[in-house]
């Protein structure tokens, strides 16, 4: 064995002592203990919070109704606004979008067919766009 080779290992010895010591140390148990009780506090202090909410969800459930009349008005703007609704095309395309559909900004206005349902667009041969 050559000087470096000594050299190099009595450096690898020395290393590894430190690093016995260091991880033999009591204040690493003290450490390890501290972090135990910690995460063990912080996980009974979650687990008494999730039960408190459960049981206020139980004590006061939680219920949806909806009033009469506005069911009625949305329903009344659903069909006004399905009536009308007009549909458009490019001459030169095969999908019809639906009036204010972002989908279908880049065809220019020259270049717009309109219709007044999407049936008709299809009796022309065009398909109904995805996602508008």
């Amino acid at each position: 064995m050559g000087p470096n080779i000594q050299s190099n290992m009595r450096i690898i010895d020395k290393m590894h002592k430190k690093i016995k010591q260091l991880l033999t140390a009591s204040w690493i148990d003290e450490l390890m203990w501290f972090f135990i009780i910690i995460f063990v506090g912080l996980g009974a202090f979650s687990l008494g919070a999730f039960y408190e909410r459960r049981a206020q969800l139980i004590a006061n459930p939680v219920t949806i109704s909806y009033d009469e009349s506005a069911v009625a008005l949305w329903q009344e703007y659903q069909s006004i606004k399905n009536d009308n609704l007009t549909f458009f095309a490019s001459k030169n395309g095969s999908v019809v979008y639906p009036v204010g559909c972002k989908k279908g900004d880049r065809i220019k206005e020259e270049n717009k067919v309109f219709f007044q349902t999407v049936d008709q667009a299809v009796d022309n041969g065009y398909r109904e766009v995805e996602g508008c």
